[in-house]
């Protein structure tokens, strides 16, 4: 493996001791401050390891500082909820999230762009995805994706929930291009339209990349709901939890142990699922004040932003961490091992309920026969 090169943003981010606890610091006495992470490098040590070897090790705790710090994430949150609330596929108030979404990335420091695509099934507008990317350093042409539904059919206190996923993967972007280091792959960002109408915006991207399947290695997906992430759901995928589980070690101490092993329709990791990628959705604690609350627009006031800030954390730090992995975390599985988790959890059966299954026969959705 080709020695790691960083730019000297890359090392000014690494220098700055005082953004990193003691343990993840680099010593003051080394003649070589980068020589522990070269040597990590050499030996291929996973990505979080124990070791404290790691260039995640060294990363994470710096995410976790811009987490946690200012940020525009309430004001990102309540843009969406005040602002561009009820926004249905083809209305003018889905086009403002569109184009909330293009300037957001920006803002954070990264550019974005649209992707155009017509509803697969013709059952809704026109619409475009939103599209942002911190390139990989060593193999840029393999991703982990991270993603969130930015439409809404909610308006009122339903909305922050369905709002604050795509209010925390622009946060995520930003909080890990604020390190100045980029992972070993690629990391995506999209905010999905169309999810409201059968997921179509997710549907359209992973058709649209067909090509490209064969390189994606996750798909992070941030589920509805403002309240804190206790883990994530691996899709049946019982083989990526230890990677999973290493990526987010430097997270641990925020309470993120919880793996489900369940599979279902409603969010935008399914056609990534049916494409036999590592698909992780956010597995998050209900938060009762918010969802069952009467009160209007006010309600991103009642949201506890320090727990989204930790959200944002756990995420950046998983993603990179998957990202920055020497191995990919699992393979891309078969059309019969994806048979084979529709079959052992309840997928399969909500797909013939939903009248999905003939699309997977035909090779509509999902991964090609």
């Amino acid at each position: 493996m080709r020695p790691i090169r960083f730019s000297p943003i890359c090392l000014a981010a690494l220098f700055l001791a005082g953004a990193f606890p003691a343990a993840a610091q680099l010593s003051q006495s080394q003649t070589d401050p980068l020589a522990r992470i070269r040597e990590a490098a050499k030996t291929n040590v996973e990505a979080c390891s124990v070791t404290g070897e790691s260039l995640c090790e060294q990363v994470a705790p710096k995410i976790i500082q811009n987490a946690m710090g200012e940020s525009p994430l309430a004001e990102n949150l309540r843009r969406l909820t005040d602002e561009i609330s009820g926004r249905v596929s083809g209305t003018p108030a889905a086009a403002r999230a569109v184009a909330w979404g293009v300037a957001a990335f920006r803002d954070a420091g990264i550019d974005a762009h649209t992707e155009h695509f017509a509803s697969p099934d013709g059952s809704s507008p026109d619409q475009d995805n939103v599209i942002a990317e911190i390139r990989g350093r060593e193999k840029p042409e393999e991703w982990v994706l991270v993603g969130a539904h930015l439409d809404s059919l909610a308006n009122g206190p339903r909305a922050v929930n369905s709002h604050c996923g795509a209010a925390m993967v622009v946060e995520v972007a930003r909080d890990i291009f604020r390190t100045g280091i980029h992972p070993r792959r690629s990391i995506r960002f999209v905010l999905f339209t169309g999810s409201e109408e059968g997921m179509s915006g997710s549907w359209a991207y992973v058709r649209s990349h067909r090509a490209e399947m064969d390189l994606a290695r996750a798909s992070i997906i941030l589920g509805p709901g403002c309240s804190h992430i206790a883990g994530y759901n691996l899709g049946g995928r019982h083989d990526i939890a230890s990677g999973v589980r290493e990526a987010m070690k430097p997270v641990e101490s925020l309470g993120t142990v919880n793996f489900l092993f369940d599979a279902g329709l409603g969010t935008d990791n399914f056609d990534f699922l049916l494409e036999g990628i590592p698909a992780l959705t956010t597995v998050q604690v209900t938060n009762s004040d918010i969802s069952n609350s009467s009160l209007n627009a006010n309600a991103p006031e009642k949201i506890d932003i320090a727990d989204l800030k930790k959200n944002t954390a756990i995420a950046a730090v998983t993603a990179f961490g998957i990202a920055e992995r020497a191995k990919p975390l699992g393979p891309r599985q078969s059309r019969a091992e994806i048979e084979t988790i529709l079959k052992s959890t309840s997928l399969g059966e909500q797909m013939r309920i939903a009248g999905l299954w003939p699309l997977w026969e035909s090779g509509q959705r999902g991964r090609l026969p």
